[in-house]
């Protein structure tokens, strides 16, 4: 009976001493990191606001370590949505269109490569995508991001939605709206057609890969909007959540294949913000980092748009957080901001 008693008063003691050793002690894993995604705890936020005047990015929650609480580590924003990096933001419920968060959201500017998230629309609306698509001099001699393409090379246009969609290939936005709207003007003007039935009042597109131009701007509302309907239609939603793909160049009259290519998407929210399913990056130097994401968590899927964000990758996942945990009744309401902007990285790209 007497040892019964220190047995139990032992394994009693074992628990205790588990339960109020720290974490680091009790794992001899080591935490695995990623530069982009991986950022301090909200206490060092906190001094480093303190110390420079500028907020620090929050950190992200990823598949190991979950939702986080939106009072504290969101509390950053939530207290000052200013202090976003971003200068136009959105949080949008793609169920029911509900707006949970808005800064700038209606301010017109250069979308960059989010405006192949309509050309992969109109591609799969209007496009037959085994269709082989003959490369003109124009769209091998566009600049920015590609695939490298050559005059009279040929690709499948379901090939060059991967391209556009995961490594946002501007060559092959060029090709594939030439070839689905007769002429990359042709297509254009589908573009704007379908923007004005959408109701994207604050958008007008000069061309399908989102190049800088001046007569090419949109908002971050009307990129809500377009990536809403976007992701109805079944094949995009997958394409957009697929992380690598293959495509074949061809050339030659027999179709011969003179290269593979492996293709990654620039999204590194997927696999490692929890939930994400999509949608599209973009960056120029006159948008600046842009990033349009989805995510879906049981029944909800959200969308958080962020235009000329220096920080897209956190405060995106921030906003997406921030959204799931006020559809789940534990968050305040952020409300909308018509705070400052944020400075534009210099560099180019598609």
């Amino acid at each position: 009976m007497e040892r019964g008693k220190r047995w139990i008063a032992l394994v009693a003691f074992s628990i205790f001493l588990a339960a109020s050793m720290p974490v680091w002690a009790r794992s001899s894993r080591p935490a695995r990191s990623r530069e982009d995604l991986t950022l301090p705890s909200t206490s060092e936020l906190s001094v480093q606001h303190a110390q420079t005047g500028h907020p620090a990015d929050p950190p992200v929650p990823t598949r190991q370590t979950g939702r986080w609480s939106a009072t504290s580590d969101l509390g950053w924003f939530l207290t000052d949505p200013d202090q976003l990096s971003a200068a136009s933001a959105i949080l949008m419920d793609a169920d029911t269109g509900a707006i949970l968060f808005a800064r700038h959201h209606m301010e017109q500017r250069s979308p960059a490569s989010t405006t192949k998230i309509m050309t992969a629309l109109l591609i799969l609306e209007e496009g037959r995508l085994d269709d082989k698509v003959v490369i003109s001099e124009r769209a091998a001699a566009v600049t920015g991001t590609g695939l490298g393409l050559r005059r009279g090379q040929r690709v499948v246009l379901r090939d060059l939605l991967w391209a556009i969609l995961l490594k946002s290939a501007n060559d092959a936005a060029l090709a594939a709206a030439e070839h689905v709207g007769g002429s990359e003007e042709g297509f254009v003007e589908k573009m704007n057609a379908k923007a004005n039935s959408l109701g994207m009042q604050g958008t007008h597109f000069a061309n399908p890969h989102g190049l800088d131009n001046p007569d090419h701007y949109s908002t971050a509302h009307d990129l809500a909007i377009l990536a809403r309907q976007a992701l109805r239609n079944p094949t995009f939603a997958r394409m957009v959540q697929t992380r690598e793909a293959r495509l074949a160049i061809l050339t030659g009259r027999n179709g011969k294949v003179v290269k593979r290519k492996e293709l990654r998407t620039h999204n590194q929210l997927l696999g490692q913000f929890f939930g994400a399913d999509g949608v599209k990056t973009g960056y120029t130097e006159r948008a600046g980092r842009c990033l349009v994401a989805s995510a879906t968590r049981g029944d909800h899927r959200l969308i958080a748009v962020l235009l000329n964000d220096s920080r897209r990758w956190a405060e995106a996942a921030a906003l997406l957080e921030y959204g799931f945990a006020a559809l789940g009744g534990v968050a305040p309401s952020l409300g909308v901001s018509d705070g400052g902007s944020a400075d534009t990285p210099k560099g180019e790209g598609g």
